[in-house]
């Protein structure tokens, strides 16, 4: 089978059910396990935002969105030579990458036909069928099934009487508070969700909003930022004064944005990391975190 995946999330679930060798193309974001950056690239974005702050990445975003237009382009060429088997992509986010529709329109200008399967979770139940459901396109039905189980766990009782308020922030400038599986993530780790019911959207909001809910513990994995990422952004501007303006009680953890916003596997890890930082288990695996607390002058001011 060839397999082209447009999905980080995707390509890392092909890659744990055994199937890595089958993948052909990948998007420009897929890039776990570290091996597939080897493989040609399917789908990229129209612009290079690397070197761009959140709110310049923000504005684009939504001024490209608001004339309809596409964030990401497909190279027909290479699916015309690749001729895939399986396309693995979404319908639920035009922001994260190409739709449903787009790939098959792609696939018509590249007069090939392979079956196309769009996975658009917006629970974690949701989420381990996605997985159950790239194993059976793969024909790793058995395997999927122990891949997706940690995910289809029930929650115990929170570890306090009052759980910890958790706000995971889900991108900078403007800050927006994560939503879809995300609040059953912290619910699962023993805190209690700041922001919208699990399944919808991450909300909008501003630094002083989020204060005023009095978050015990921010996690901060805006979409697509490794730590790295992150914590560069940050110390270049006002964005890291006013996280630490919020005054969490258990700190401000910078985390890769794979452990919450990729909808596949690695979600178990970030339930993992908001256990340790709730204090309500110990991490059995290293966890690419950090704790934002530089040494920095006086804050100048939130808003």
């Amino acid at each position: 089978m060839r397999i082209v995946s447009l999905l980080p999330s995707a390509t890392e679930t092909v890659a744990a059910l055994g199937h890595r060798r089958e993948l052909v193309a990948r998007s420009a974001e897929c890039d776990a396990p570290a091996d597939v950056r080897s493989l040609p690239v399917a789908m990229r974005a129209k612009t290079r935002d690397a070197d761009r702050s959140s709110a310049e990445i923000d504005a684009r975003v939504r001024a490209v969105r608001g004339d309809g237009e596409s964030l990401y382009e497909l190279d027909v060429p290479l699916l015309a030579r690749l001729r895939p088997d399986l396309i693995l992509t979404q319908d639920l986010c035009g922001v994260c990458s190409v739709t449903e529709s787009e790939v098959a329109a792609a696939c018509r200008s590249a007069g090939v036909n392979p079956e196309v399967l769009s996975l658009t979770p917006r629970t974690l139940g949701d989420v381990a069928d996605t997985i159950d459901a790239v194993g059976r396109a793969v024909g790793a039905v058995d395997q999927a099934r122990v891949l997706s189980t940690p995910l289809r766990r029930a929650p115990g009782r929170p570890a306090a009487v009052r759980p910890p308020r958790v706000a995971v922030v889900e991108w900078l400038d403007p800050p927006i508070l994560a939503g879809l599986w995300v609040p059953e993530m912290i619910a699962r780790a023993g805190g209690r969700a700041l922001g919208p019911a699990p399944g919808g959207p991450g909300t909008r909001t501003t630094w002083a909003g989020i204060r005023r809910l009095r978050p015990d513990l921010v996690v901060v994995a805006p979409c697509s930022f490794s730590v790295e990422r992150s914590i560069r952004e940050l110390s270049g501007s006002p964005l890291g004064d006013r996280l630490l303006s919020l005054r969490a009680t258990r700190g401000v953890w910078i985390v890769d944005e794979a452990c919450f916003g990729r909808p596949g596997p690695r979600l178990a890890a970030g339930i993992d990391v908001l256990r340790a930082l709730l204090g309500t288990a110990a991490p059995d695996r290293p966890m690419a975190i950090q704790r934002w607390d530089p040494p920095a002058p006086a804050m100048r001011g939130s808003q």
